[in-house]
């Protein structure tokens, strides 16, 4: 990460929500992927369609994170988040969780510099 830390209240604050915020639902993702690696082939069709559109809905999350974080990390969570979309779909279930859960410690990075500044401006 090249730019991670906020300079701002106002910075810091925007980051803590949206990391804590993609963290929460990248946890969802993570159930979903595990309830949908549960079901039978045929069922497990439906569950991947599902799963794609959550997927792509985290992507459209990604982006506007882009506006609010300017660090070029967040390009590759975005690309690494285009990739599972693609996984998703017609890819191997089973290798998603390993990119989810870097993608997981990465917003909790983000959340925890945010934090930090806030607790080192008294601001907590």
């Amino acid at each position: 990460m090249t730019n991670p830390a906020p300079s701002t209240p106002r910075e810091a604050i925007l980051m803590f929500h949206y990391a804590d915020r993609m963290k929460s639902e990248l946890l969802i993702a993570s159930q979903m992927l595990n309830a949908v690696l549960g079901l039978k082939e045929a069922e497990q069709f439906g569950g991947r369609k599902v799963l794609v559109e959550y997927f792509r809905a985290l992507e459209r999350e990604v982006a506007l994170g882009q506006a609010l974080i300017a660090d070029p990390e967040l390009v590759r969570v975005r690309t690494v988040m285009t990739g599972l979309t693609g996984m998703a779909d017609s890819g191997p279930l089973n290798q998603i969780q390993e990119h989810l859960t870097w993608i997981i410690s990465t917003m909790t990075t983000y959340a925890q510099r945010a934090m930090k500044y806030l607790l080192d401006q008294d601001l907590l």
